[in-house]
């Protein structure tokens, strides 16, 4: 495991500790090892017990013993290689999405494949994990907390402490666009640092891309460098799992974006990637809480981690940064899109610094809300009318 990827145990609750604990001892062996949750999530166990963190209250620690034997056998395994590849078995191979000639690739992910393949890998300082927003708000003081094991998001950190985000006072714009992400991308002015939002797969790296899925995530990898991004943390950052935090996300910058459909024009922009709860509870690697109470608040941590990423994030004070959110977990994941919107207008009219009169919006010059459904725009827009009091919203 990176250095990149490591995360003080002075930053976890104890609910993201119990996290990765539920998806080591998960009895569910197609949902946590067919793409190697359960070997991401152990990792992290062993370098938080490596670091002296107690783990006894949270595990048994002979059955954790035993887990640390099972991760020796899963790190020679991969098997969605050979549920995927008709010519492959299940031994461990890095990067074998790029090099498979599979008769299942579709032929869009053939032809992004060619575009990940020019750039290559990301370096490891642009691959950042996000367990929780407490772990961000720490950033400005980490360097203590990881000098052994290499820089931690040095810019990040750089940047927080030259320009504060309690002390930014920007524009703050909201705004609602009808449209793809594709395209919405090059609506925005050039020179302007964009953030986007990856309603991403939690179990593996740009979910059915292989397959040609034509969701959000699949669409933003077949036009940027994004899935080799991915791939990178599956490779470099996970040990050949994958999972994004129950509560946080994955950060990536300086991905490669390119106009449909020419490939010429090119934009550079950061994306988060996070995921909501399966609601169907068919296909999620955690398992949603039985209470819809529980899965809002839960739901709302990841959302708050997510703007939290994106604020320690932007290029100075952020006043040149657009953030393009969205109704994540409204599709094939079937979360409520009252609820999404609710927690999007809530989280962005909380307050960032009382005596500048400032909310979390203001880290941001603008703020987008990109949906194709003119309903969903609608909501939202009627969400923020009533957290913020006012129609704060402009349809774009």
């Amino acid at each position: 495991m990176s250095s990149s990827s490591f995360i003080s145990s002075l930053s976890l609750y104890e609910e993201n500790i119990e996290s990765l604990v539920k998806l080591c001892l998960s009895k569910n062996r197609d949902r946590v090892d067919m793409h190697g949750g359960r070997k991401a999530a152990l990792q992290y166990l062993l370098h938080i017990q490596s670091a002296g963190f107690d783990l006894s209250s949270f595990i048994n620690l002979k059955d954790f013993e035993k887990l640390k034997e099972e991760i020796n056998k899963l790190k020679e395994l991969d098997f969605y290689k050979k549920k995927f590849d008709e010519h492959r078995d299940d031994t461990y191979e890095q990067y074998w999405e790029l090099t498979s000639h599979s008769n299942r690739i579709h032929p869009i992910a053939k032809n992004a494949r060619q575009i990940i393949n020019k750039y290559g890998h990301f370096p490891l300082e642009q691959l950042k994990v996000y367990f929780n927003a407490k772990q961000i708000d720490n950033i400005p003081s980490s360097k203590e907390h990881f000098e052994s094991c290499g820089s931690f998001d040095d810019d990040a950190r750089d940047n927080m402490l030259k320009y504060p985000i309690a002390q930014r006072q920007n524009k703050g714009q909201i705004n609602t666009k009808q449209g793809r992400i594709e395209k919405a991308i090059f609506d925005v002015p050039s020179g302007k640092q964009i953030i986007v939002l990856d309603f991403a797969d939690e179990r593996m790296p740009g979910g059915l891309f292989l397959y040609g899925a034509s969701t959000q995530e699949e669409t933003i990898c077949y036009h940027s460098n994004a899935y080799g991004a991915l791939l990178d943390f599956k490779y470099q950052c996970f040990d050949g799992g994958f999972m994004i935090p129950e509560f946080g996300c994955l950060y990536i910058k300086n991905v490669k974006f390119f106009k449909p459909t020419q490939h010429i024009e090119e934009r550079t922009v950061d994306i988060v990637a996070a995921a909501c709860y399966d609601l169907t509870r068919e296909h999620g690697l955690y398992e949603a809480p039985s209470s819809s109470e529980r899965i809002e608040a839960n739901t709302q941590k990841k959302l708050e981690t997510v703007i939290a990423s994106a604020q320690a994030n932007t290029e100075e004070n952020g006043s040149d940064t657009y953030l393009i959110i969205g109704p994540i977990g409204c599709g094939a994941f079937q979360n409520p899109i009252q609820t999404i919107v609710k927690l999007w207008a809530k989280i962005l009219s909380q307050p960032l610094n009382n005596s500048l009169n400032t909310q979390k919006r203001h880290a941001f010059e603008h703020i987008w809300f990109l949906s194709g459904k003119t309903d969903k725009l609608i909501t939202f827009e009627k969400a923020c009318a009533e957290a913020f009091g006012c129609d704060i919203v402009q349809r774009l």
